[in-house]
This record gives C-alpha cells, sequence and structure tokens, in this order.
C-alpha cells in the first residue's frame, strides 16, 4: 500500500519569481534513516496503483500504426518501452522482440536529435516497422505509467548526454534499465554508445517488494548475460528515474550484481536528480549508496526556458497569491514544471509526454473549447502553452449562487466530455478505510462500492478557490484543469460526487449552499444523482488529510510546513468529525 515516490526530481528553491536562468536545483534537507517498518507505521496510502489493462492485439496494432505514419518519434519510442516493460513483466514469448522494436526506436530518436547521421546497423530485423510486425500481442497487457515522462518533465535527451558523458570512459557497456521508465531511459543509453562506437548489450529487471526495501533478484538468463558481460570487463550502467524517496530501486540492482561478482568499480548508476543520500529512508541506504557511482542528469529545461519565469514548486504563488501570508499550501516537490514568459502573457507547464500525454492535451482542448478554461496550445516535449489570465483568484467570500451554478455546470461538463471506462478494484474505498485505521485507530464500516460509480469520469480533482480566475470581463474560469484527476494520486477516474465533495470542503459550503449546488448539478447533467456525497466528503478529507502529511515531512523548518501543517489539521478535523457523526448514527 506504499509507492516509493520516484522522480521527484525537479525540486526548485521556492521563493520570488526569479529569471529561470538563474534558478538552481535544491536538494532535499537531510532526514534521519528510518527502517520500512517504522516509515510504515505512519505512512498514509495517498498514491494510487496506476497500472491500466489493455487489450494485448490494440495495444500493439496502435504503436504499430503510429510507427507507420511516422508519427513523432519520441511518442512511439516511450509506448515501445511501455510494450517492452510489459511483456517482460509476464514472460511473453515477443519480449526480445519487443526489446528490439525499443531499441530500433530508440536508435532512429538519437539520430533525430542527436546529429550522428544515419542510424548504425540499420539491417533486416532492424528497421522499426518490420520488428513491430513480428510482435505476437499477449491477449491482455498491464501498463505502467513511465512516471518522469508522464509527470515530471523527464527528457530522454538528459539521459542521451549523460551516456555521451560516459562514452569516453571505456569500450564495452552493459546498460541494465530498471522497468518501467528505465526501459527507455536503458535504449536511448545503449543508441547513444552504439552511435559513439562502443560496444554495448541491454537487459531490463523489475525489482520487487516493499518500496522501501526492494530487492532484485535476476533470472538464470540474466545471471548467464551478466557473467558474459563481466568476462568482458564491461562496465555495467543503470537507469532509471529517481532515485526515489527509498533508494532501495537503485540499490538493490547494483547489489545484485554485486553477488554475481561485478567489481563495484565497473557499476554506474544514472538517474534524475541530485540528491543527498542522507536523505534517502531505505535501511543504512546512506552508507549503501556512498559505495557506487553515482551520475545525474541535467535538466534540458534550463535551456529551452533561458529567459523565462521559473513558476513552479510553489513559486507561482508570489505572482497569482498575493502576500505570503496569503499563500496556499503546496507539495512543492510534487508540482509541475511550470514558466512564465517574459512579456508575461503566457505560461508553459509539463503535462505529460507519450500516450497519456496525448490524452491530457485533449482534455486541456476540449475545456478550452467549450470555455471553462484558459486557450491553449501545444508547446511541444510534452509541454502545453496557456494564455496568462489577468484578473484574480477567488475566495470562499466570492460564493454566490451565480458561481454555484457556474461550478456545477462545469461538473456536468466533465461528466459529459470525459468518461472513463477503467475498472478500479475498489482501490478508493481501500485507501480510505486503511487511512482511518492508521491515522485514527478506527475501523470503517460501509457497503462495498459506496464510493464506486457506474458512470466514472477524469474528474478535476483541485477543486480550491485559487484554482478559479474572475477575469475583468465577467468570466469565471477554471485553471489546472487537465492532469490531477488521473495522476499517481488518488483518486484516479471515479464518480463526479468527488468534485462535488471537494467544493463542499474547500468552499466550505454549509447545508443550504451544498443542497443549492447539488440541484443545480441535477439540472446541468440532466437529472444525474451523485452517489453518497457524504462518503465522499470524508474520503477527499482522508485524503488531502494524508497528502498534506507526507508533504510536511518533505520541508522541515520551513513556511511550507506550517502551511501544510494548518492544513493537515483542518482536514483531519473535518474528518473526524464526519466519523464521529458516523459513530452517532449507528447508534441511534
Amino acid at each position: 500500500m506504499w509507492q516509493e515516490t520516484k522522480g521527484a526530481g525537479f525540486q526548485w528553491m521556492a521563493g520570488s519569481i526569479q529569471n529561470f536562468s538563474e534558478t538552481r536545483i535544491s536538494v532535499e534537507p537531510p532526514a534521519q534513516a528510518v527502517s520500512a517498518e517504522e516509515l510504515a507505521k505512519s505512512d498514509l496510502w495517498i498514491f494510487r496503483e496506476g497500472r491500466r489493462e489493455f487489450s494485448g492485439s490494440e495495444f500493439v496494432r496502435e504503436l504499430q500504426q503510429r510507427i507507420a505514419a511516422r508519427e513523432p518519434v519520441l511518442d512511439s519510442l516511450i509506448q515501445a518501452g511501455e510494450l517492452e516493460a510489459a511483456i517482460a513483466d509476464i514472460g511473453g514469448p515477443s519480449a526480445e522482440t519487443a526489446a528490439q522494436l525499443t531499441d530500433a526506436l530508440a536508435r532512429r530518436y538519437c539520430s533525430s536529435v542527436s546529429g550522428h547521421g544515419a542510424e548504425p546497423g540499420m539491417t533486416h530485423g532492424r528497421d522499426p516497422e518490420e520488428v513491430a510486425r513480428r510482435i505476437v500481442a499477449p491477449e491482455r497487457l498491464s501498463i505502467s505509467p513511465p512516471e518522469g515522462f508522464t509527470y515530471y518533465a523527464l527528457h530522454p535527451m538528459d539521459f542521451v548526454r549523460l551516456a555521451e558523458q560516459i562514452a569516453a570512459e571505456d569500450d564495452d557497456f552493459a546498460v541494465i534499465g530498471i522497468r518501467s521508465i528505465g526501459t527507455t531511459l536503458s535504449a536511448v543509453i545503449a543508441a547513444t554508445l552504439e552511435f559513439k562506437g562502443k560496444k554495448t548489450a541491454r537487459i531490463t529487471a523489475r525489482p520487487s517488494g516493499h518500496p522501501y526495501s526492494r530487492v532484485t533478484e535476476f533470472s538464470p538468463e540474466q545471471k548467464r548475460w551478466v557473467a558474459e558481460q563481466n568476462l568482458r570487463t564491461a562496465q555495467f550502467v543503470l537507469a532509471d528515474e529517481g532515485p526515489g524517496r527509498s533508494g532501495s530501486t537503485f540499490l538493490s540492482v547494483a547489489e545484485a550484481l554485486l553477488r554475481e561478482e561485478v567489481p563495484r568499480s565497473r557499476i554506474t548508476i544514472l538517474g534524475s536528480r541530485a540528491f543527498d543520500p542522507g536523505s534517502l529512508c531505505a535501511q543504512q541506504a546512506a552508507e549503501r549508496w556512498r559505495q557506487f557511482r553515482f551520475l545525474s542528469a541535467t535538466s534540458s529545461m534550463s535551456e529551452r526556458f533561458r529567459n523565462w519565469m521559473y513558476i513552479g514548486g510553489g513559486d507561482w504563488r508570489s505572482y497569482y497569491s498575493g502576500p505570503e501570508e496569503d499563500w496556499p499550501e503546496s507539495w512543492t516537490q510534487m508540482e509541475r514544471f511550470k514558466v512564465l514568459s517574459p512579456d508575461r502573457r503566457e505560461f508553459v507547464k509539463f503535462e505529460g509526454m507519450g500516450r497519456i500525454g496525448n490524452e491530457v492535451k485533449h482534455r486541456a482542448y476540449v475545456l478550452a473549447n467549450a470555455g471553462f478554461s484558459p486557450e491553449v496550445r501545444d508547446a511541444g516535449d510534452g509541454f502545453l502553452a496557456y494564455a496568462a489570465l489577468s484578473g484574480r483568484p477567488l475566495t470562499r467570500q466570492d460564493t454566490s449562487p451565480e458561481l454555484l451554478e457556474r461550478i456545477a455546470r462545469y461538473c456536468a461538463f466533465r461528466l459529459s466530455a470525459f468518461r472513463d471506462s477503467r475498472s478500479m478494484n475498489g482501490e478508493l474505498e481501500q485507501m480510505l478505510t486503511f487511512n482511518i485505521h492508521q491515522e485514527f485507530g478506527r475501523e470503517l464500516q460501509f457497503e462495498p462500492g459506496a464510493l464506486a460509480s457506474g458512470e466514472q469520469v477524469i474528474v478535476d480533482g483541485r477543486m480550491q478557490p485559487y484554482e478559479w480566475i474572475a477575469t475583468p470581463d465577467g468570466k469565471v474560469l477554471k485553471t489546472d484543469a487537465v492532469s490531477h484527476g488521473d495522476n499517481h494520486f488518488f483518486p484516479g477516474p471515479c464518480g463526479i460526487a468527488w468534485d462535488l465533495a471537494g467544493v463542499v470542503v474547500e468552499w466550505d459550503l454549509g447545508r443550504e449552499a451544498k443542497e443549492f449546488l447539488l440541484e443545480a448539478f441535477r439540472k446541468f447533467s440532466g437529472g444525474h444523482t451523485p452517489q453518497d456525497l457524504t462518503k465522499h466528503i470524508l474520503a477527499y478529507c482522508v485524503f488531502r488529510m494524508g497528502f498534506c502529511k507526507m508533504a510536511r515531512s518533505t520541508v522541515r523548518g520551513s513556511n511550507e510546513e506550517n502551511r501544510l501543517n494548518r492544513a493537515y489539521h483542518r482536514y483531519r478535523a473535518r474528518a473526524a468529525e464526519l466519523l464521529d457523526m458516523a459513530n452517532a448514527s449507528a447508534a441511534a
């Protein structure tokens, strides 16, 4: 029930807006290393299982069509990496062919971005279209989203540069990608090394176990591969995003190599962020980590947006939210990458690359065309450029019948426009019962399916007043509306009652205002009645409580910790009140 937070890689200094070229990556303050068991005693469950189930034949057919149509090679490469990881996880018969496809697309990508000229080794069987046709698709595929490409603005080009950096150090390389995102990253690294004339081989590995104490066990075939590469004194290169909160994923693979008698001096870890090993929470993580060589990628974003103002990491509040004492809370390390144009007429936000990024882009266009969100354009590489609105963020004091009708109409629109048919297997209910037991020591009893919905949608997930902007011409527009309902946090696809519950909580609506909101929603949605709003309000508060609790542990001793602590207690008090009411009702 605990998921390592991988790829919190773009951690930028908070404070006043400054020129982007002057910002620097900050390092988390050292945290006391504790065991996984100790952390598990206090952690709440806020990260959901992001895996999706697909028809294997449809997924492969879509990728084949994308490659044949010569769509952006980066999208094809990311999807091929997803496919390779999924087939490798189940030991499918096309695992080797899927790896060949990722390698072929990585060569095509590196050829297009690095100026190396034609793709090396373009013999029969290495052309992406031909390789893709040979893949035998499993009946079902379970796909885990590559978080760095989807949430953290991690670009494969950053690892191309890392590979170029190490290419001069040796002539033989053995690259191991850590699934999931390490699959694509390892292929890009291997392709770059090949372009540099290096002898290179590649496999992928899937660590398992508790996120704070991962373990890697190589298969017999992988052990033979490691032995062969070790015999030719190859430099072993491990590729993944992160390290995450514990560092145990990287460590598990590096230590598995040691067990296969690979010298420590020939193991290099390539990750996406600079960090302090003392902040890792796996057992003896700092001591273990310092025994290995580690190189971190440098974000290419600093070059692309050199003259832009960085407003990620909570810095947007200094532009949009007035004095610091009025700022809302933020988990600054988990915010998306955002920059403001020099003329302040446009801001650019990373919304995701690949298949999931295209879904988010579609939602942004739909909302803008319907008049609910700012104008938007595709800025490439997973970025969307939004028109910077002139106006003011709303507050609870702006609550009025007209505003509640506008919000109700927005929720009704999402219900009709963003339906989602995925099966979510009761994970939202599991989160609620687990967190209530963990935080309050209470056992929540309610009928199964109370948080389920026959009409699942991609909800907004951020209904706070400051997310709504009143423009000078009298419009009320919703910002930041496309990605929070389907990221690695809860709720994921669910009933629209989640957003309505968020409105009730965040706008602090009384009974009459709540009933007015629901009646307006029923009117605009054609009579739809949201399922059990009270339980959704409880689930919403419990999730936000957990979110703020975990976030405050990452910003100890700062003003942000104080803001998050106040929010944590506010959500906790509301959840406790609802639990007391439920107990009183059950006892009556």
